[in-house]
């Protein structure tokens, strides 16, 4: 099980380093726990598309992790399909995903950057 205070990972403007690679996709899977499960309400939980990153007899283990905020506002995800609690999530209230997803804007197919118009 992790226990993670995620500003412990970021860089010091709260941003999601550039690597090294393991810590880079931790970071990233902490940080799509918190935009799932932080809009929640204390005692909710949710199921999310981080995969669950168990192996049993050498095979990933097939469920997707849920998120579920405690009464102290800690996140706690976890697997139903292993049955495994998986990642604590504490001080994550300030970070850029505490709120959710971004909302929606429009853009135009010219205002892509690095793709082909």
């Amino acid at each position: 099980m992790l226990i993670v205070k995620p500003h412990h990972w970021l860089t010091e403007e709260g941003d999601i380093p550039d690597g090294p690679p393991p810590l880079r996709r931790n970071v990233l899977r902490v940080a799509r726990l918190i935009e799932y499960g932080g809009p929640l309400d204390p005692g909710h939980a949710c199921e999310t598309l981080v995969e669950c990153g168990k192996r049993r007899g050498g095979k990933p283990c097939p469920g997707f992790l849920w998120v579920g905020k405690q009464p102290d506002d800690t996140l706690l995800a976890y697997c139903l399909v292993c049955n495994t609690d998986q990642v604590w999530i504490h001080e994550w209230q300030d970070t850029l995903w505490a709120s959710g997803p971004c909302e929606p804007v429009m853009v135009t197919l010219g205002d892509r950057q690095g793709g082909d118009a």
